[in-house]
Parts: C-alpha cells; sequence; structure tokens
C-alpha cells in the first residue's frame, strides 16, 4: 500500500523554485552582460537564502537543516548500501544542497561588495576600502565557477534520479508529497 506523506511544505517549495530562478536569471543575465538585471537577481537571491536560513531553524520538521544534515555514520551507510529510500534528500542530496546554498551565498555577499569603476558598484561597496572590495570582486569573479558547477550537478542529479533510477524529484518538489510504500 502507498500513502503520500508531505515532505516539503509551501515555504520551501516556493524558496526553492523562487531561489532556482533567481539563480538561473543571475547566471543569463551575467552572459548576457546585463548587471543591473543581474544585481537584482543576486538580491532576490540573498533574500531568498536568507528566508531559507531563517526557515530552517524555525520551520517545520522536514524543512530544518537539523533533520538532513547528515552524520558522518550516515554517509558510510549510504555509500555502503546499494539501496537505501530516505524521506526527503539522501546524505549525499543534503550535503550538495548545503554546497549549493553556501556557494550562492557566498557569491550573493560578495556581489554587494562589488565595483568595476565603470557601471557597477555594489551598494555595500562605498562602506569598506579598496582593499577589500578587490578581494570581493576577486571571489566574485572566481565563485561564479562554482555556482555553474553546482547547479550543473544538481540538474545532472536531478535527470540520473528520472531516467536511471525511475525516481521523480520534480513532482514532489511541485506538489510537495511524496509516495511511501507501507507494509500491511
Amino acid at each position: 500500500m502507498t500513502t503520500k506523506l508531505r515532505i516539503w511544505d509551501l515555504p520551501t517549495r516556493l524558496f526553492h523554485w523562487g531561489f532556482a530562478l533567481a539563480v538561473f536569471g543571475a547566471i543569463i543575465t551575467d552572459l548576457l552582460d546585463e548587471i543591473v538585471w543581474h544585481s537584482y537577481c543576486g538580491y532576490t537571491a540573498l533574500v531568498l537564502l536568507i528566508f531559507r536560513l531563517i526557515w530552517g531553524l524555525i520551520g517545520p520538521y522536514h524543512a530544518r537543516f537539523s533533520t538532513f544534515i547528515p552524520s558522518l555514520a550516515s554517509l558510510k551507510a549510504f555509500f555502503n548500501q546499494s539501496s537505501q529510500t530516505t524521506l526527503g534528500h539522501n546524505p549525499l542530496g543534503a550535503l550538495s544542497v548545503m554546497a549549493m546554498l553556501g556557494i550562492v551565498l557566498v557569491q550573493a555577499v560578495s556581489g554587494l561588495f562589488t565595483d568595476d569603476e565603470i557601471t557597477f558598484a555594489g551598494p555595500m561597496a562605498k562602506y569598506v576600502g579598496e582593499s577589500t572590495v578587490k578581494l570581493m570582486n576577486s571571489i566574485h569573479a572566481n565563485n561564479h565557477v562554482l555556482v555553474y558547477g553546482i547547479v550543473a550537478l544538481h540538474l545532472l542529479a536531478i535527470i540520473y534520479y528520472q531516467m536511471i533510477k525511475k525516481n521523480n524529484l520534480v513532482g514532489p518538489m511541485l506538489h510537495g508529497d511524496k509516495n511511501i510504500i507501507k507494509d500491511e
């Protein structure tokens, strides 16, 4: 018998899709050299990240970081077992989520302090010294490779789970429910 269990609450799902749009928008506007729109996408991603960090502390059970950040033992068990069912993210997926949040957080915060001295200055650049701006420019310019990489890894994992493991990850992130097989 299968039953549906609500794993991803509405605020978490809205964060997920808003964050995906903001990051995708930031990537596209960066490639198109649309710096004003790029900054708007970055600000949006930062606000969403702040929300998610708070929601990860005070949200419902499955939204809390404490319920899905894996222990070393759970990581070892995951890699030693060929099939393991989890309600939310498996241990490797949870680490990937944390990496994505951290990488995009670094990108968004560093963007606040950037200044190209021609067309754009982040809103916080005027409050710090030149050496800090140079450091933030460097971080922002180099960290984008990690952003592209973690987004690509995320998309490849979704495709792998859909095509190889026959596990639809997109549907549950739309409606919030996961089908659970229960023994009678």
